[in-house]
């Protein structure tokens, strides 16, 4: 006799039987199915429609009224001939190299700190966890009241220490503003992904070069580096992802002025400030190639890291 939902089959009605649908979902064959669907279902509506969609548009001449019109590649000429384009692009990658030395200086610096026993240790790795448990456009806004020019809690301590106010969001300073309010809210995630690496390193290799009489900083040239150096190489290529889609810090603050317009502003500005979708699609295809091919040409050293 076999059994199914209370009820009872001989063995010959249970092999004639057509399994139900849930049978079928949850049987051994197919319930790897089951489980990917949803995924599958959501990674269609939220990521593989909207890309079709935008390299439809990126072809197209389209205002959000109207039947959008066919222009080909125009929309890519115009974008490689687009001194504004041009002039935000290269802010993106200047804005990319300060954040991500800056990142990976201070992260090693207090990774190597971190990674030894001391009092509060807890306490201390907890605050500096912070800033990334803070949503960056809620950090954006905090940063630009503190950096006001009049009453900013920044310039009010440099008045009291005897200093003269600085105007943090003038054009000669703003994009250091911007690139200071971001490395303040990542540098943990380097500082924390380094001091695991440290921590997971060999020791005996380095107290067989301490018993060799190496120095330290021959050690940390030597060995502390290159055996961090894939490590290293994930926080690159994930920082540089996610900078060249930089936008919560200039929403927050300078909404794009005082020349900080970057890759990711202008796309937003040309597609849903002034209702150009098609060349706003047209620039965030290229933002995304663009993504793809750095982090492939990283992803290659990575390996190339890993084989050594």
């Amino acid at each position: 006799m076999v059994k199914s939902k209370g009820k009872s089959f001989t063995l010959d009605e249970a092999v004639a039987r057509k399994p139900t649908v849930w049978e079928t979902l949850t049987s051994e064959k197919y319930f790897k199915w089951t489980l990917l669907i949803p995924l599958l279902v959501i990674l269609g509506v939220f990521m593989f429609y909207p890309l079709i969609y935008c390299i439809y548009y990126s072809f197209h001449q389209w205002g959000m009224r109207g039947k959008a019109i066919f222009v080909g590649l125009h929309n890519y000429r115009e974008m490689l001939n687009d001194k504004a384009f041009l002039e935000a692009l290269g802010r993106t990658f200047y804005v990319l190299v300060i954040c991500v030395s800056c990142e990976l200086l201070i992260g090693l610096g207090l990774a190597l700190l971190w990674s030894r026993e001391f009092k509060g240790q807890n306490i201390v790795r907890g605050l500096a966890l912070l800033p990334l448990l803070v949503a960056p456009l809620i950090l954006s806004l905090l940063w630009n009241f503190m950096f006001e020019y009049d009453f900013g809690a920044i310039n009010q301590v440099l008045e009291a220490i005897g200093l003269h106010k600085v105007y943090w969001w003038s054009p000669e300073l703003a994009l250091y503003t911007i690139c200071f309010i971001t490395i303040w809210q990542w540098f943990p995630f380097s500082t924390f992904v380094l001091v695991a690496g440290l921590r997971s390193l060999p020791r005996d290799v380095f107290e067989a070069a301490r018993v060799d009489g190496a120095s330290r900083w021959y050690t940390f040239r030597r060995l502390t580096l290159p055996m961090l150096s894939p490590l290293i190489m994930i926080i690159v290529v994930l920082r540089t992802m996610w900078l060249i889609r930089l936008f919560d810090p200039l929403y927050g603050t300078t909404r794009g002025g005082v020349r900080t317009e970057l890759l990711d502003w202008t796309v937003y500005r040309t597609a849903f400030v002034f209702f150009d979708i098609g060349y706003g699609s047209t620039m965030a295809i290229f933002s995304l190639l663009l993504t793809l091919a750095i982090c492939a040409v990283m992803f290659r050293l990575l390996m190339k890291a890993l084989e050594r």
